[in-house]
């Protein structure tokens, strides 16, 4: 390694205090504990895994008899197994992170993690990691098994497709980080999750177009990422995606704003729950 390597390497390592390697510790700790914790209960493994891949078939013979339209596009199975795996890889990323953290919290856990020398920011990411890689491979694995019955996509639009799921997923891991700020301090957050959960499957257009909405409630789709995220997969992935198409320039421009500011607000929010929780000393109260 020549002197100006070891030099600038020695003046990353000065400027970021350690920190990248602690992250990468810390990445390794938690998905060995995920591991360990998924392997000694197979049975609900195997019923999660059920549960992911059984509306894919009910949804297989749906397609079969209702068929296309210009609503759905010329294949309405095609359809839906985009909108199922796309919802089940963003909501992997949206509410994991808050089971997660209330599953360290009510096994007195979290308190202990802030007072390792890992900066607080980097836990979101850290503890979420295995679940948003397994909702990603559940995601990519109901295309599969579509594909295996009969479903068209464009593979070959596959890296516009990629970053579209990356900014899908900033987006999705903004609101995440709101609700566990909301955790954090008020020990409860699941009814905001389920509430927008609710909303981004009816106004996503996971599993039906979102021309068949009424007008008035069509409008309140555009504040949801998932309808972006959704509908821009269909327009990348399907020969014909329906009435309602989404480009892929305009989905960025959305989800990059909800990348760049959201996510960032969602991130100074949860760093200043923490503050108060830790000054106010309830978080150990769990």
């Amino acid at each position: 390694m020549s002197e100006l390597s070891v030099r600038l390497r020695h003046r990353f390592h000065r400027v970021t205090g350690g920190r990248l390697r602690g992250f990468r510790t810390l990445i390794v700790a938690f998905l060995r504990l995920d591991l360990i914790e998924e392997a000694s209960y197979p049975l609900a493994l195997v019923l999660q895994e059920l549960a992911v891949l059984v509306p894919v078939l009910s949804y297989f013979f749906i397609g079969e008899l209702v068929g296309g339209s210009e609503v759905v596009g010329g294949d309405y199975f095609t359809f839906a197994a985009i909108g199922i795996s796309v919802s089940l890889m963003l909501d992997a990323v949206l509410s994991s992170f808050g089971k997660v953290l209330q599953r360290s919290q009510n096994r007195g856990q979290f308190e202990y993690l802030l007072s390792e020398p890992v900066p607080w920011l980097f836990l979101p990411f850290a503890m979420n990691l295995y679940r948003v890689v397994f909702g990603v491979f559940n995601g990519f694995l109901i295309l599969g098994i579509a594909e295996l019955l009969g479903a068209d996509f464009l593979w070959g639009n596959f890296p516009e497709f990629l970053v579209l799921m990356i900014l899908g997923f900033g987006a999705s891991t903004a609101i995440g980080l709101l609700a566990a700020s909301v955790m954090v301090v008020a020990k409860r957050s699941q009814p905001m999750l389920t509430l927008y959960s609710l909303a981004a499957s009816l106004l996503g257009g996971a599993l039906f177009s979102v021309d068949q909405l009424p007008l008035w409630l069509r409008t309140f789709s555009y504040l949801i990422p998932h309808t972006y995220v959704i509908n821009a997969a269909r327009t990348i992935l399907m020969e014909d995606p329906g009435s309602f198409t989404m480009p892929l320039d305009t989905a960025g421009i959305v989800l990059g704003f909800f990348n760049v500011f959201v996510l960032s607000g969602g991130l100074w929010i949860f760093h200043r729950a923490l503050q108060y929780a830790r000054r106010e000393g309830i978080l150990g109260g769990y």
